[in-house]
């Protein structure tokens, strides 16, 4: 089934919403069926398929990012079912830790936008380079404070209607990871400050926030739970937000780990325009 058929058909969207409650409780099968095996390993030299580095580290979640530094390429193929139109995303991010407290990430996305009254556009939507920093402060409490900054250039295109081709983000963000066992929860809040408006252009700036839970069912094997949100804080969106929910499941299909491959269906919490999303990652570690 074509995207443009999918958003005529309203029984579509429901199919995507039950697809994303069937992935809910595979997770959750899952977690239930690693939270009955035997841990043979001792608990401080736990380490999990993620865990390159020594010491506290944390696993990529598939909509919210990780906490730690790290080394790693990733490849994202995210699919959105809205209102209007419908949404292919290909997504390629490569990410360095010079040192296990800074990393610096770069991120190129490729839209293809398919609305049901236009003609289908595609472009480079806007590139992104951030700046990670990580305080082990707490490392022995399992805890890790993070800070950092992320800009967004206009390689997008407004006309399109993918990304812009002169406003300039600056995103400043915290994070915060938590570890206990098998357990990783991961939070950020992000401020979106946009730059080099045109002559009459209102300035628009948000809140992002993310939430993820995820769960170790074997070193192989992990469930994920998370919630993500945005609200405006001025322009004409000031106030308006929208919270998703979004189950996934991530495995190594190679014995040494270093390849994740995940799958999520993010799901609004509400009548929203976008009726579901779904994305397809790969994690190559190094």
């Amino acid at each position: 089934m074509t995207l443009s058929t999918c958003n005529a058909n309203p029984g579509c969207s429901n199919r995507i919403r039950r697809a994303g409650l069937a992935l809910t409780m595979l997770a959750l099968s899952a977690t239930t069926a690693g939270a009955q095996e035997v841990h043979e390993r001792a608990e401080d030299s736990h380490e999990h398929a993620d865990d390159h580095d020594h010491g506290l580290h944390f696993a990529h979640p598939i909509f919210t990012e990780s906490a730690s530094p790290d080394t790693k390429i990733r490849l994202d193929y995210a699919r959105t079912w809205e209102e209007d139109a419908n949404e292919n995303e290909v997504e390629f991010e490569a990410e360095y830790a010079f040192h296990r407290s800074f990393s610096i990430e770069l991120v190129v996305p490729y839209v293809s936008l398919n609305p049901d009254a236009a003609p289908s556009e595609s472009n480079l939507g806007n590139v992104e380079v951030a700046l990670k920093f990580a305080n082990f402060a707490f490392e022995d409490s399992g805890v890790l404070l993070g800070y950092g900054v992320e800009f967004g250039l206009p390689t997008g295109d407004d006309e399109q209607g993918i990304g812009s081709d002169h406003l300039w983000e600056i995103e400043p963000f915290l994070n915060l990871g938590v570890k206990q066992g098998d357990w990783e929860i991961q939070a950020f809040s992000v401020f979106g400050i946009p730059t080099n408006q045109d002559e009459g252009e209102e300035i628009e700036t948000e809140f992002k926030y993310d939430l993820s839970t995820l769960y170790h069912v074997s070193d192989r094997v992990q469930a994920l739970l998370e919630l993500n949100g945005e609200v405006g804080l001025s322009g004409d969106e000031a106030g308006e937000g929208v919270v998703s929910l979004a189950p996934g499941l991530k495995v190594a299909p190679l014995a040494d780990r270093s390849l994740f491959l995940g799958v999520g269906v993010s799901l609004p919490l509400g009548e929203q325009e976008v009726d579901a999303t779904l994305r397809v990652s790969a994690f190559y570690h190094f």
